[in-house]
């Protein structure tokens, strides 16, 4: 995940920055919410999130039951969820992957449709247009999953190297 770090066992792990963000400390403190409702955020709105080939509706109702045990979870409805997905969606926003998942979505209603029509001698030529539209579609996906590869992977801004002699020292109290 982007902004949030999950551990594989699907806790979040308590990173005290989501706490300068408005949005998620709200959703953290308020009740029958709390940190397991961030998570929820994060695997609605990352890039990343396993459940992101998911459409929108059905992802919202595969991530209550695996969470929540109920496909109907009441929290999806709470203002203060919808507000944390938006500032997800806001902070995280890649115009690539955003192209990415939106070339996704189309793939998906046109093999839902490819799916649901029987071809006959009637619409056979409409069907090979959309079939070769898709083809195009493909194409040019591909072309952004490799300008994402050559991006090369996100960073945080934020370092994970150990702190030096003098700086553990200055932490301890101890110059």
């Amino acid at each position: 995940m982007y902004l949030l770090k999950i551990s594989k066992k699907g806790n979040l792990i308590d990173d005290d920055g989501i706490y300068g963000i408005p949005e998620f400390s709200e959703l953290v403190a308020a009740k029958q919410l709390g940190l397991k409702a961030l998570v929820f955020v994060a695997y609605m709105a990352d890039y990343d999130s396993p459940y992101r080939h998911y459409t929108k509706e059905e992802r919202a109702k595969v991530i209550s039951k695996d969470m929540y045990d109920n496909y109907e979870w009441s929290g999806i409805k709470n203002k203060k969820i919808a507000k944390a997905i938006d500032k997800y969606n806001e902070l995280q926003f890649d115009p690539l992957e955003s192209q990415l998942a939106a070339f996704n979505e189309k793939i998906n209603e046109y093999t839902l449709l490819l799916e649901k029509t029987k071809i006959n001698i009637d619409n056979a030529a409409d069907i090979q247009k959309v079939m070769i539209g898709v083809e195009k579609i493909l194409g040019t996906r591909q072309k952004l999953l490799d300008a994402i590869e050559r991006r090369g992977d996100k960073k945080k801004i934020a370092g994970s190297r150990e702190l030096s002699y003098l700086e553990t020292l200055q932490s301890q109290g101890n110059v």
